[in-house]
């Protein structure tokens, strides 16, 4: 064996054991049974938490996704040489994305690094999600941005917009996710409460609503991205395509 296959083959062990450490710390929390809101945020709040502490590391976002996948480099190739049906594969703005394991991936530059994005939807399913409003300067300042979450709210779809959205601003975005409460509550101790209604101090906001219309509405320093059920899930992947610039 070889120093390259040597190197890879301590990286691979490195891997595992972070991954195994993660699971013990998250799954205490995310064990709640129906109905324990104060669990199920906290659940929530520590995924967010974890992704602050290993800013920057897409490892956790492998964990989370559980997305074994053998070959994606191959299926991007088959995708670039028209080998894939569309359900498989399409090119979309120069960017290839294939389908495996569930997610659509695709691959991005960024500074000298090439990140491997999976998201449970592609772009082609997203073009009708509505942008509207403008961000203030501010928003851009600094490297925190606070997504709000509404402790009232235990909802499957919610939880995967949450997490979808911090594992992508965590790597990709290069911003860390503080886990925030849109309202006292007391699973919300010692947490920051801001909204896009309630941000005295114009702190960079996300805040995730169930709604029946599926949008995503910029205004000064607060995003709010809303849906029911999986579009909510498209309309924060519909933010991260924008973010990433692979969409308009």
């Amino acid at each position: 064996m070889d120093d390259l296959d040597i190197s890879k083959a301590l990286e691979r062990k490195e891997e595992q054991q972070e991954q195994a450490e993660l699971k013990e710390s998250i799954e205490p929390d995310l064990g709640a049974e129906a109905g324990d809101t104060k669990n199920i945020l906290i659940g929530i709040l520590v995924i967010i938490g974890l992704l602050a502490v290993s800013f920057g590391g897409f490892k956790v976002y492998d964990h989370f996704t559980s997305a074994e996948v053998l070959n994606v480099d191959q299926l991007h190739l088959d995708n670039l040489e028209g080998q894939l049906d569309e359900e498989e594969g399409y090119l979309y703005a120069g960017y290839s994305f294939i389908k495996a394991d569930g997610l659509w991936w695709t691959e991005i530059q960024i500074k000298d690094k090439l990140l491997k994005i999976p998201l449970h939807f592609g772009p082609q399913e997203l073009g009708e999600i509505e942008i509207s409003g403008k961000l203030a300067p501010k928003f851009n300042l600094g490297n925190k941005v606070y997504i709000a979450i509404d402790p009232k709210v235990q909802n499957k779809y919610y939880t995967l917009s949450i997490s979808e959205l911090s594992f992508n601003m965590a790597k990709g975005i290069d911003r860390i996710p503080i886990g925030s409460c849109t309202e006292e509550n007391w699973a919300c101790e010692n947490r920051t409460i801001v909204s896009c209604a309630d941000n005295p101090d114009d702190l960079p906001t996300v805040e995730l609503v169930l709604a029946e219309e599926a949008k995503i509405e910029l205004e000064d320093t607060c995003i709010k991205i809303s849906g029911n059920d999986y579009d909510l899930v498209k309309a924060t992947d519909r933010l991260l395509y924008q973010w990433y610039g692979i969409m308009d």
